[in-house]
């Protein structure tokens, strides 16, 4: 009898492995609930590899197969969870930052005081290639000086952006502040959302080089969507309401940015120049959105992937860490080093900086 439970368990578990797997290969805007198994992936693989043992001391020929597609897992999560710190000494060519500021604080109170330190932090870690989300830039620059305290602090020679949003005495949006000459630039607002993406062709030394901007569908979690009921009274419908709707929000969210994604993933594939994106996906590394991008063009590859070390956190919510910010980059690039600095405006993301060879 108990020989049964373990083979009903083992195939429960292997096929919610593989569906975890095929996940990330299914645009959540056709199957919305596909969307959620990146999250039990981890704990998916910790069940099946336990199997695997007891199945080594009952049947090792069932063994076989159950550890091929523990292997399979973890090579999956290898893109949530990096066990070493592997950046290189080199000396690199430059150096790019990726950023959702949150408007520089113009929305928080301390306003002036948060985009200082927003300022500040940007400028000593002095990036030659600045990319932000959420940026803000007032109708007068100098009521509230962001982009154009960045670009002298920088010493840059451009600063490109789009608009995605109006404010009282300003705007925000996408902006690129860059050393390099820009020589092209094409914005792609997303209809019904203040969500987009830019890009702009910059020269590197002899090569041209198209370098990306994106702010993805974010699921726009309020507090209030968290906060469940305590009370024990039996079946509680409030908790219930609450977590269909959280469930509501996330589904529609990640089958917007699916298509959203296509579009970006369609201008990558028709690039005829080398690619460095940027941006804040609002998804996590075993999403539709990450697989999409990372198979664009020729391939790009993910900074932290190659250099990052631990989960390479980039937003925390409820004590979770999550990582959906990132930096991607053709072949012509070598990464030298990932980090995500300790620094954030009001528990919103950390910045995102990698180091580059050509």
């Amino acid at each position: 009898m108990w020989r049964k439970i373990l083979w009903i368990l083992t195939i429960l578990v292997a096929l919610t492995m593989i569906l975890c797997i095929v996940s990330v290969y299914v645009s959540p805007a056709s199957a919305k609930w596909m969307s959620l198994m990146s999250f039990a992936l981890k704990y998916v693989l910790i069940g099946l590899a336990a199997l695997m043992i007891l199945w080594i001391f009952v049947n090792y020929k069932v063994a076989i197969p159950i550890a091929v597609l523990v292997f399979v897992g973890f090579k999956y999560f290898s893109h949530e969870y990096s066990i070493r710190d592997k950046s290189l000494d080199d000396k690199a060519d430059f150096r790019v930052m990726s950023y959702n500021v949150k408007c520089f604080g113009i929305l928080d109170k301390n306003s002036n005081l948060l985009r200082g330190k927003v300022i500040d932090t940007i400028a000593a870690t002095n990036p030659d290639i600045l990319c932000l989300q959420e940026a803000y830039w007032a109708d007068n620059p100098s009521d509230f000086p962001t982009l154009d305290a960045l670009s002298k602090n920088l010493n840059a020679s451009s600063v490109r952006k789009t608009q995605l949003a109006a404010f009282n005495h300003g705007v925000g949006g996408l902006a690129i502040v860059s050393r390099y000459k820009v020589i092209n630039q094409y914005s792609h607002p997303f209809d019904s959302t203040a969500n987009g993406f830019m890009y702009v062709d910059i020269v590197v030394e002899d090569d041209t080089v198209r370098l990306y901007n994106c702010h993805l569908q974010s699921i726009m979690i309020k507090d209030s969507d968290l906060e469940m009921s305590s009370r024990h009274e039996g079946f509680n419908r409030e908790n219930k309401d609450k977590a269909m709707n959280l469930y509501s929000k996330f589904s529609e969210a990640s089958a917007r940015r699916a298509v959203q994604v296509d579009t970006l993933v369609a201008t990558i594939d028709t690039c005829p120049y080398p690619v460095i994106l940027c941006g804040d996906f609002n998804d996590v590394p075993l999403s539709y959105t990450c697989f999409s991008i990372l198979a664009a063009g020729e391939r790009l590859h993910d900074t932290f992937m190659e250099r990052g070390d631990g989960s390479g956190r980039t937003y925390t919510i409820m004590d979770v860490d999550f990582r959906i910010d990132y930096i991607m980059h053709s072949n012509l690039f070598k990464c030298l080093r990932h980090k995500v600095l300790d620094f954030n405006i009001v528990n919103d993301h950390y910045p995102v900086v990698a180091d580059f060879k050509r």
